[in-house]
């Protein structure tokens, strides 16, 4: 197989990733998706009945004839940040490498890479509680998710890092602590229910550079690892679709994959890594597992199609198990606009009934989740004249980085329609079509709240608390973008797929989107990146544990060190 053109390797799709999850018998009847007989009569009547059943929960079809067949000591299926990341260190520990991607080149979205307790950290003073940190991203999870995966994840995250900056360094890209959208400098300081770290590590190219651009940071990491993994040896197969995983006794040894030529057996002598990605696009197994990202404005994930829930049909087929949590989806409030409900500022919301119905940091889980469980799925953001001042007392900070030529800006987003605004409240309701009685109710309970200091509504802290008093007065719709969806297969500490009884199934690994049972429920930006930061750390510590014939030595149940 050829390796791919450089051309192939620079390309940027846009992902993101995470992951999350059910169990087949869990999960299968939520939502009108039980499992679903092949053939039958009804018990009452006798008569026939014509049943459906989803992919993943039908028998695996016939293994196809192969044209061809290649053996690798590693396979890894997917070539986003986590299948390149598992490949570049695969290769590096000596294995040969194989990586199947369905589209025609590496795939990255996005800006921040998590990690803790990196080398640039570090440098800067940035000191993080580890036990926190890792205790906090459990808590959002409901005591869902694995906390021995957060646990490795929170430890080892600066080891790779370091491991990569030094990669970056050497072939001429900068690595920066970000502190812009949604990663902020000082929110480490706030109460544990909003307290933020600075974890967000970004990539990007020294000016005066003559590494070719990118459209988003990631895309830069992405590059040099896949291309690092290539001078290693590596063969990534891109517009190559994985089909099938062949189980031989309680082992994977092997990936059927497509490609023009036809279907090919790619043997994998030490393991196979399903680095596949969430359910970003399949809105079947979204009404399945998580009916609420159907209620964002739009999908964020680039190429179409690219998240599937392939290595959750191909896991369910050989008998993995899905991960029992409930799904974490990264959903934001990405306006892109110069201010309102995104990334920098918190502004009272209410719904299509003038009603507030949520607090208002702009911690994303928090304002996303809320909107999209509001009557009509449609919330407002409301805010008066004295915002230049309120946005500089709620981000002291960050506010340096949009306050120059604000005023002007908001003016051209109402110009635009982005914004709306009007001389009084009465008018500012007609605009956005609330009840004017019921926004003028809400704006005066919130404004003593704001004059108390103290929200004993909804708890927001005082320092986000902005009161809405003197016109002109304006408006914005508060958005939820699903960014993307991680579900994937369950898996122990050291990230290897269960089967149905949570029993191993040798040879198989799950990382990055497809990786279960990190998040649950809510996806949190306590640590700004973690999802990146996540495919980063397990695909270095499974790739690199998997060329030595062992395991990432996670941390087992019970044994905290």
């Amino acid at each position: 197989m050829s390796t791919p053109s450089s051309k192939n390797l620079s390309r940027r799709s846009f992902i993101t990733g995470a992951a999350l999850a059910g169990t087949t018998a869990a999960l299968a009847g939520l939502n009108g998706c039980a499992p679903a007989a092949s053939g039958g009569s009804d018990a009452a009547s006798g008569e026939a009945v014509s049943t459906t059943s989803h992919a993943w929960l039908n028998p695996a079809p016939e293994l196809p004839e192969t044209v061809a067949e290649e053996t690798y000591d590693v396979v890894v299926i997917g070539a986003g940040i986590a299948g390149c990341t598992a490949a570049q260190a695969a290769a590096e520990a000596g294995a040969s490498v194989y990586v199947a991607e369905k589209f025609e080149g590496v795939t990255a979205h996005g800006t921040d890479i998590g990690a803790v307790g990196s080398k640039l950290q570090q440098a800067e003073g940035v000191n993080i509680d580890k036990d926190l940190a890792a205790r906090l991203i459990y808590q959002w999870g409901q005591s869902e998710a694995n906390y021995y995966l957060i646990k490795t994840f929170v430890e080892r995250s600066g080891e790779a890092m370091d491991h990569y900056i030094d990669m970056a360094v050497e072939a001429g890209y900068e690595v920066i602590l970000n502190s812009e959208m949604t990663a902020r400098s000082d929110w480490d300081t706030l109460d544990d229910r909003f307290k933020q770290f600075r974890t967000a590590h970004k990539f990007l190219l020294p000016e005066g550079s003559s590494l070719p651009e990118q459209p988003w940071n990631v895309g830069y990491f992405i590059s040099m690892v896949a291309e690092d993994a290539q001078k290693r040896g590596a063969v990534f197969a891109f517009e190559t679709a994985a089909e099938q995983l062949v189980r031989e006794g309680d082992a994977v040894t092997a990936v059927i994959v497509r490609d023009a030529e036809g279907a090919k057996r790619i043997n994998a002598s030490k393991g196979v890594i399903l680095a596949t990605g969430g359910i970003t696009d399949n809105e079947e197994m979204k009404r399945c597992f998580c009916p609420i990202a159907l209620r964002a404005d739009k999908s964020d994930y680039f190429p179409v199609g690219g998240n599937m829930g392939d290595g959750i049909t191909m896991g369910s087929w050989i008998g993995a198990a899905l991960s029992p949590c409930y799904p974490a989806p990264i959903i934001h409030p990405v306006n892109l606009s110069v201010m309102g409900p995104g990334f920098d500022t918190c502004w009272l919301t209410v719904n299509r009934d003038g009603m507030r119905y949520c607090c208002e940091v702009g911690f994303e889980p928090i304002v996303t989740n809320a909107r999209m469980n509001t009557p009509g799925n449609v919330a407002w953001a409301i805010w008066d004249s004295h915002y230049p001042e309120h946005a500089q007392r709620q981000e002291p900070v960050k506010s340096a980085s949009f306050m120059d030529g604000l005023e002007d800006k908001v003016e051209q987003a109402v110009a635009d329609g982005a914004f709306f605004k009007s001389e009084t409240l009465s008018e500012l309701a007609e605009a956005i079509g609330v009840p004017a009685d019921a926004l003028q109710k809400t704006v005066d309970r919130y404004n003593s709240l704001c004059d108390a200091g103290e929200d004993r509504d909804f708890g927001v802290p005082p320092r986000f608390l902005s009161s809405v008093k003197d016109g002109p007065f304006y408006a914005s719709n508060v958005s939820a973008w699903l960014l993307a969806l991680p579900y994937g297969l369950r898996v122990d500490q050291n990230s290897q797929v269960l089967d149905t009884e949570d029993g191993p199934i040798g040879g198989l690994f799950a990382i990055g989107n497809a990786q279960g049972d990190f998040f649950a429920n809510s996806y949190p930006v306590t640590l700004p990146g973690t999802s990146h930061g996540r495919g980063m750390t397990y695909g270095y510590l499974v790739g690199r544990a998997l060329a030595g014939g062992t395991t990432i030595d996670g941390y087992a149940f019970g044994a905290l060190q």
